[in-house]
């Protein structure tokens, strides 16, 4: 009894108060098993975060204070877990510019086709992936999306990392083992209907998306046999193939922990940042804005610096908008300001390549733009040949698309300018256009 006593206290004593309430609720919302908190891979993982690595948790958590209120909004929006604010932190470390080695980037870490399936534009001038507002209501679509699929919080949280068919493969697996741990190793081996279930599984492993359907189906069938969290993560000795890959089963560890710690008020006091505190409304707001602003326009006019604008406009790449009807986040007691100072100026970003010759003085007369604003929309590029440098384009030109019959002297009689202009503009070494083909024009 003395020993059972002393082993609470020692690990009372080491992982603090791991086993508080407050964290049963936290496996409750999850859907995990409230025995979880024995397991002592997350004890180690939690008392890492908690004493090993706090002040690095505490900075996650300093960085976090712009958008928790964004996500807390969203998911009390959608009547999510709280405890899936932990997803960000795990990924990113609340970070919009965090970007991984298998090119997941953002404050969620989406890949490019999960991206823009959930509807997060990727191109040569933004990517929604940074933008907080839109990649947070698209991870909650998604997650909600693997809740649905799953039944369990802690499946949908797993398969954010590791992809949807391979938490199917690993939980069908876990399964096929639990059920011969009931028939036993010797009737296990003979029985037809496991043999049966052991090929669709190898069959998917060898055959990936061809062996899916079946082994989604098989994935159905067992849904009367229950297997828990600890079951899932159990390392099997003599298996390259776990049921999770080691960086799923760290993931998980990681959320549940990091969610102990960002849900526990005392721990949280004892840092410098509040983060509870926060509303769940944003202080920036989403206005409108023509193609090709500036933010450095838009920073002047507001009284505040480009860096700050920029700050909290991840998703644009450079420093203007795209060439399309977009959208930029300002502060919210500066919209007042915003709508009475924005005067709107669409510019046309033309893409030029750099020649042998060139210099910023020289591209800035052939196209008719001050040296100063051309430098704007090129801030920290260099001349090197054959680079693409941005070129704003006001009113002054337009955008032609050549149509079937049309010629460079009938186009340039159109619009009143002489055919050496168009073809200097437009870098054309001949007269020969192609349908369709597009021509700036000066006007």
């Amino acid at each position: 009894m003395r020993g059972v006593i002393f082993l609470l206290f020692f690990i009372t004593s080491l992982f603090g108060d791991i086993f508080s309430i407050k964290n049963i609720n936290v496996l409750n919302a999850l859907d995990v098993d409230k025995s979880f908190l024995y397991y002592k891979p997350l004890q180690k993982k939690y008392y890492y975060y908690a004493h090993k690595k706090r002040e690095f948790f505490f900075s996650i958590i300093e960085r976090g204070v712009n958008f928790y209120p964004i996500i807390k909004e969203e998911i009390i929006k959608y009547n999510l877990p709280r405890e899936l604010i932990a997803v960000a932190m795990a990924e990113s470390y609340f970070s919009s510019r965090a970007r991984s080695y298998k090119r997941a980037i953002g404050l969620w870490q989406f890949m490019p086709y999960t991206a823009r399936q959930y509807g997060l534009r990727i191109d040569r001038y933004v990517d929604e992936r940074r933008d907080p507002y839109k990649s947070t209501y698209a991870a909650i679509k998604y997650l909600k999306y693997l809740h649905d699929m799953f039944g369990k919080w802690y499946l949908a949280v797993m398969a954010y990392n590791a992809g949807e068919a391979r938490v199917i493969e690993g939980v069908v697996r876990a399964k096929v083992d639990k059920i011969c741990e009931t028939l036993g190793k010797r009737r296990c081996r003979r029985d037809k209907m496991i043999r049966k279930y052991r090929r669709i599984i190898k069959n998917y492993q060898r055959r990936g998306v061809r062996g899916y359907k079946a082994l989604k189906d098989l994935y159905n069938k067992l849904s009367f046999v229950n297997v828990s969290l600890k079951d899932l993560l159990r390392y099997q000795k003599g298996l390259r193939r776990q049921y999770f890959p080691q960086e799923t089963r760290d993931y998980i560890l990681k959320v549940i922990a990091m969610s102990f710690l960002f849900n526990d008020d005392e721990f949280l006091k004892s840092s410098n940042v509040y983060i509870l505190n926060s509303g769940t409304s944003s202080r920036y707001v989403k206005v409108n804005i023509p193609p090709g602003t500036s933010l450095f326009y838009v920073a002047k006019i507001l009284g505040i610096s480009y860096r700050e604008l920029k700050l909290h406009n991840p998703q644009l790449k450079y420093s203007f908008t795209p060439p399309y009807n977009y959208y930029i986040y300002i502060p919210y007691d500066k919209i007042l300001t915003f709508k009475q100072k924005f005067k709107s100026r669409p510019v046309y970003i033309y893409l030029y390549r750099v020649k042998r010759g060139d210099s910023w003085k020289k591209i800035a007369r052939k196209f008719g733009v001050s040296y100063k604003r051309l430098r704007e929309y090129n801030k920290g590029k260099r001349l090197i040949r054959g680079r693409i440098v941005f070129i704003p384009l006001t009113h002054k030109y337009i955008v032609y698309r050549v149509k079937r019959g049309d010629t460079l002297i009938k186009i340039a009689r159109r619009f009143g300018v002489s055919v050496r202009r168009i073809k200097i503009v437009n870098h054309l070494r001949s007269n020969l256009l192609r349908v369709n083909q597009k021509l700036i024009i000066p006007h």
